[in-house]
């Protein structure tokens, strides 16, 4: 925990640094499908990229018939989550995936903190398999 508690504090300036005042900043929107309307099991678009220090907005949506998962852990590690909306909720803290249901919505607020590139996938059973996946980069 005391390792933690270093680390946001050698963190913390730095994002300030890198974007500005992040409490004022409009963040970058970014939209991405989980699925399609016509059931497909693919990301819309399937490769996103980011830059460090910016404030995103990433919003998902699931169109289709079927939940879906925006799963990619190494992505997830490599952020720092402002929050999450969706319709009924907000939700603060690590976010490791998010699950949508058919016509949900959820809105991710962060800033990259460090660069990679990232496998996307949903890890419902046969999904990945059929092409359910992505690359996310981080510059």
């Amino acid at each position: 925990m005391r390792r933690l508690a270093c680390l946001l504090l050698l963190l913390l300036p730095a994002l300030g640094w890198a974007a500005g005042d992040l409490s004022q900043q409009e963040p970058v929107v970014v939209e991405v499908q989980l699925g399609t309307a016509d059931n497909a099991l693919r990301f819309v678009p399937g490769t996103l990229t980011f830059e460090t220090g910016k404030l995103y907005k990433l919003v998902l949506r699931n169109p289709s018939p079927q939940k879906h998962y925006f799963t990619s852990l190494g992505f997830a590690a490599a952020v720092w989550t402002r929050k999450v909306e969706t319709p009924d909720a907000e939700i603060k803290g690590a976010i490791r995936e998010i699950e949508l249901l058919p016509g949900g919505k959820a809105e991710w607020y962060f800033v990259p903190v460090q660069a990679g590139t990232f496998e996307l996938y949903c890890h419902r059973p046969g999904h990945r398999e059929a092409g359910m996946v992505g690359t996310i980069t981080i510059r």
